[in-house]
């Protein structure tokens, strides 16, 4: 079977990330649109690399989906002898389009931080530093008693009515509508040119702002009526979105001993670290990739250990000397795992071929 590119692209745009969160230096989002409109495959890596790329095209799979970007910064000529440029003719010539979702799966409400967690058995307490906030609405709608079920079913598809871990949230009260139906409608209940009276309900939720016109169409295709009553209101209220996660370990441990946990469930020979390996915390904080220099962050959040990747010389200094730990896993060895999360999820959805693309890391250790 073939799935359409913008089904796929919407899932991940709509369910896994939100593309209004990213920082500006990064790119996220379409690389390569080859202008092919169906694939019956899926492939996905790390990192865009000209065997990654390779192997995609040999496969046959027409969709490349990476965490990190094709381009970062903005290209003024492209030669076909050098690496971007033999990338870029590579998958021009075989059809092949490149999807990057880098900082948007950050900042995602289940990021790659959540995702880590989780492998390693730990609980999210909080983001680790808050970088924005969701602006939220309060959506009401009247339907004829009776109806209301539908309205509460749809909620959730279409990302309204959540509240912590609570999904389909809304609150209905009974009442009489009144209207009458004019010259050319054909009205659901009543007559034309005969006021009505007509027990309603007024189910009212919240929605993120930017599912409300999603919510509107969704409401529109259950909504018996043929002219719909519906009010939005902006609430002075949001949900924080952030990078990293602050994590309780559900016990007390010493770095050597949660060194030998991240080691066996990540399948690693070896981390870095930059303390004393009887250092005890019972809460830690989790940057995947290139996050060591949060340590300043955990400082001022009262946390004294920071798993992540790419940890240089100078931060292991000031690290240690400002009394934070931190463990370095690597970069690619904290988010290659995400992509195996995002293939099964791409699989379940769609039911097609996909693929976690073998890639080596860069890094090697001897």
């Amino acid at each position: 079977m073939t799935v359409k590119i913008n089904s796929i692209i919407r899932f991940i745009e709509n369910k896994i990330c939100d593309t209004d969160r990213y920082y500006e230096w990064d790119n996220n989002g379409i690389q390569i649109d080859s202008l092919r409109s169906e694939v019956d495959k899926v492939a996905l890596a790390l990192d865009p690399t000209e065997q990654v790329i390779q192997s995609a095209i040999d496969g046959g799979y027409g969709l490349l989906i990476t965490h990190h970007p094709l381009f970062f910064g903005s290209i003024k000529s492209i030669a076909f002898s050098t690496p971007i440029g033999r990338k870029i003719l590579k998958a021009i010539k075989n059809d092949l389009s490149i999807y990057s979702y880098h900082t948007t799966l950050d900042l995602a409400d289940y990021s790659l931080n959540d995702f880590l967690s989780d492998m390693l058995g730990f609980e999210v307490i909080s983001n680790l530093e808050d970088t924005g906030e969701i602006p939220y609405c309060k959506f009401v709608v009247f339907v004829p008693k009776g109806y209301e079920g539908r309205i509460i079913n749809i909620l959730e598809s279409a990302g309204a009515g959540t509240i912590g871990n609570y999904t389909n949230c809304s609150f209905y009260t009974e009442g009489t509508g009144t209207f009458k139906p004019g010259e050319k409608t054909n009205p659901f209940i009543g007559k034309t040119g005969v006021l009505e009276e007509v027990n309603e309900f007024r189910v009212e939720t919240i929605v993120p702002k930017k599912n409300v016109p999603l919510l509107v169409k969704m409401v529109k295709s259950v909504h018996p009526y043929e002219e719909i009553a519906y009010d939005v209101y902006p609430l002075n209220i949001g949900k924080n979105y952030g990078l990293g996660r602050i994590v309780s370990l559900k016990g007390t441990y010493t770095v050597k001993q949660l060194i030998e946990i991240i080691k066996e469930k990540l399948k690693l020979q070896q981390v870095r670290v930059n303390s004393n390996l009887d250092f005890s915390v019972d809460k830690a904080a989790i940057v995947t990739g290139s996050g060591a220099s949060y340590w300043k962050a955990c400082k001022n959040r009262g946390v004294r250990l920071l798993i992540t990747g790419d940890m240089k010389h100078h931060d292991a200094i000031d690290a240690m000397e400002n009394g934070v730990s931190i463990i370095d896993v690597g970069h690619y060895e904290t988010e290659r795992i995400f992509m195996q999360y995002l293939r099964d999820m791409l699989h379940d959805e769609f039911d097609i071929d996909t693929r976690l693309i073998d890639e080596n890391n860069p890094i090697k250790s001897f």
